[in-house]
Order: C-alpha cells, then sequence, then structure tokens
C-alpha cells in the first residue's frame, strides 16, 4: 500500500513538473529565420530595463548555436537598439580596435558567423571583448607600445624588462611557466603593483582596468600547483566579471549584448560549476541588470546521437522529455517557470550536456532564464 501511494506521489509531481514546463515551453521558427512573435513577447518585458543581455552556447565548436544566436542578435538590434556587442575575447586589444580579426577564430572565421558579423557591420555594432586572456596579435603588437605612451603622459618610463617578458608572457600564454623563471614572475608583479599604486595612474580608469586584467593573465598564465586547472577557470572567470563590469560602468548609456559560453555565464554560484562563476560574479557587481539566454543542440553528431537524445526523452529525469518533440526548435522561459513553483528551482535534470555545464545532472533551470532547444545541430565550418 505504502508502495502504491509512494508511485501516486511521484506521478503527480511529475504530471505538475511537466505542466509547468509545458505551459512556458514555445515552440521556435526554423533556424534561419528563429524567433516567432510569442517568444519576443516573452523576451521584450525581460529586456526592457536590461542594460546587458547573455547569449550563451554549449560550446564553441557549435554552430548551430551561432546562428541561433545570431537570430537574436538581429531581433535585439533592430527592435531594441542594442548597439554594442562584447564576446568572450580579448578585453584589451578590442578596447583599442573594434575589429572581429582579435575575436577568437571559430567566430571570426567560421561559415556559421558571416551573417553576424555582415549585419553587425551593416548596422554600426561596435565590438568589445572581456577576456583576460591576451591572444591576439595586436596585442602583442601594441600592449608595450600604447603602455609607454599611457606612461609617457605622466612622465613615467616604461621598465624595458618589463616590456620584453610582456611581450613573452602575450606570445606564449600557457607556456610561458616553462620559459619564464620564478624570480622573473615575481619582479613582474612587483612592478605591475607599484604602476597600479601609483597616484597619477590610479586616475585613469581604463588603464587601471587593463593593468589588472594583465595582472590576473600573469597569474592564469603562470599557476602551477595540484589544482592548477581549476584555479584556472577561477582566475580568469573572476577577472572576466570585473572586465565586463568595468565595460557596462564605464558606458552606463549603452545597451549590450553578450556572447559567450554557457558554462561561464550561469547565474549559479554553485561547487559544481568548479569555479566558473562569471555570470554569478557579474550579477554580484550589477544586480538586476542582465537577462541570460543559453542556447544548446539536441542532436549535435558526433557528441550526442539521434539514439541517445531519443533514449533520453523517453527518461523523466531527462530535460528532453518534458519538450513537446525533440525534432523541433524550443524557447523554455525557465525564469517565469520557477517564479511560478520556486520548488523547481531546485530539481535536478539531466541534460546530457546539451547546455554543457560542468555536471551533466543539475538544477538546469536556475542556471539561466530562458533556454534555447535547436533539433538539429551542426559543428562549426571554416
Amino acid at each position: 500500500m505504502k508502495k502504491i501511494l509512494l508511485l501516486t506521489i511521484i506521478l503527480f509531481l511529475n504530471q505538475i513538473l511537466f505542466s509547468q514546463i509545458e505551459e512556458n515551453t514555445y515552440e521556435l521558427n526554423s533556424l534561419n529565420n528563429l524567433l516567432t512573435e510569442d517568444v519576443k513577447k516573452i523576451i521584450s518585458p525581460n529586456i526592457n530595463e536590461k542594460q546587458t543581455v547573455f547569449l550563451g552556447e554549449s560550446v564553441h565548436y557549435s554552430g548551430s548555436d551561432f546562428i541561433a544566436k545570431t537570430e537574436f542578435i538581429k531581433y535585439l538590434v533592430s527592435e531594441h537598439g542594442f548597439k554594442d556587442i562584447i564576446f568572450e575575447s580579448d578585453f584589451f586589444a578590442l578596447l583599442f580596435d573594434h575589429n572581429k580579426r582579435n575575436l577568437y577564430t571559430m567566430w571570426s572565421k567560421s561559415k556559421q558567423c558571416e551573417e553576424l558579423f555582415d549585419f553587425l557591420e551593416k548596422n554600426k555594432v561596435t565590438i568589445w571583448g572581456f577576456d583576460s586572456r591576451i591572444p591576439t596579435a595586436y596585442s602583442h603588437k601594441y600592449f608595450t607600445i600604447k603602455l609607454s605612451e599611457f606612461l609617457k603622459t605622466n612622465d613615467i618610463k616604461l621598465d624595458q624588462e618589463f616590456s620584453k617578458h610582456a611581450k613573452t608572457i602575450i606570445k606564449d600564454e600557457y607556456e610561458v611557466i616553462n620559459i619564464i623563471s620564478k624570480e622573473e614572475i615575481e619582479y613582474i608583479n612587483d612592478y605591475l603593483d607599484k604602476l597600479l599604486s601609483n597616484e597619477l595612474i590610479k586616475k585613469n580608469q581604463k588603464w587601471v582596468q587593463i593593468l589588472e586584467s594583465f595582472k590576473s593573465s600573469v597569474k592564469l598564465y603562470t599557476v602551477k600547483d595540484n589544482n592548477s586547472d581549476n584555479n584556472r577557470i577561477k582566475i580568469r572567470d573572476k577577472q572576466m566579471a570585473e572586465n565586463l563590469a568595468f565595460l557596462v560602468k564605464k558606458y552606463p548609456d549603452k545597451k549590450f549584448i553578450i556572447w559567450l559560453a554557457n558554462g561561464h555565464m550561469s547565474k549559479s554560484n554553485s561547487e559544481i560549476m568548479n569555479g566558473q562563476t562569471m555570470g554569478h560574479q557579474f550579477r554580484q557587481l550589477n544586480p538586476k541588470t542582465s537577462y541570460h539566454i543559453a542556447f544548446g543542440s539536441i542532436e549535435l553528431p558526433p557528441t550526442r546521437t539521434k539514439d541517445e537524445t531519443e533514449r533520453a526523452s523517453r527518461k523523466n529525469k531527462s530535460i528532453l522529455h518534458y519538450l513537446p518533440s525533440i525534432k523541433k526548435n524550443y524557447f523554455v522561459d525557465s525564469k517565469k517557470i520557477i517564479s511560478t513553483n520556486k520548488e523547481l528551482k531546485n530539481k535536478k535534470f539531466d541534460d546530457l550536456y546539451i547546455f554543457n555545464l560542468t555536471k551533466r545532472k543539475t538544477k538546469l533551470l536556475s542556471h539561466f532564464d530562458a533556454l534555447v532547444f535547436i533539433a538539429n545541430g551542426e559543428e562549426v565550418e571554416y
């Protein structure tokens, strides 16, 4: 009798869950004309008072995510007046050179982003970056030049030893730990601290942020301990949140689209994120200013096959089980779902890494304000 009662309760709760998700799930159009008027009506009131709209992607090789995000960008630019987009790319380079060549190649040179960059150029949308990593040719060539020029305005001469090491750090990134000695790393950090403590330099917010970001890069590239990978994630996410917050506060009259990975933009501060909490940290620095939309492709061969997704859709532990179909594109208003039923905020779903969080089974609805499911994924092409 107890088993029957328990089963009845489970089925009842599952039916409530199913109905809550079903009521807040909206079918989208085909990939190249994705947004419907119904979905726009959901998004519009959620972003009217927001300065930033985050558009995440599951993995940086999911070309279908890029195409879907492009459709949302067209809407945000054309109907909501967004004229600036900040990529998960070189903060320093894109402060001075707002060119797609300073983005990572999976975006700047991909077939799936061609339409995006044509649209941005045609509509005069400015490209920025917030990544503390500085891998671009622009940074390698101009970081020390521009720093030297800035210091001269304050009658400070750039130390040539620092200039030499800075170029090595930018050029070799994570390999620099095997090139520069411990004593040289200490010298670099001491020199940066000296600059940052200078009263004249402290008056220039832009260069303070550049130097803080570079100092974080040095730490990122030279961390060496038993937990190096996790520590790198924490270092990078913290600085990315601060770089992004700097841009948003420096230009309070601008509205920004933020292009990045789902994991980085998650609102969660959960331990399962292993320090990948840029989105959470940004929200702490800028409360109630952002709206977070995650994108993921249901099928993305060879990562997720047709057979695997079909099996998952038959299990009530999978988020796919609650979609009307896994053959169509959908927008799920997770913000509305958990505001209607707060218990669902802590409901764990198996998402097959569709949104590529650090754990396959997670409190998915609490990470993002909305979820976009693309039925048929495709890898990036160049």
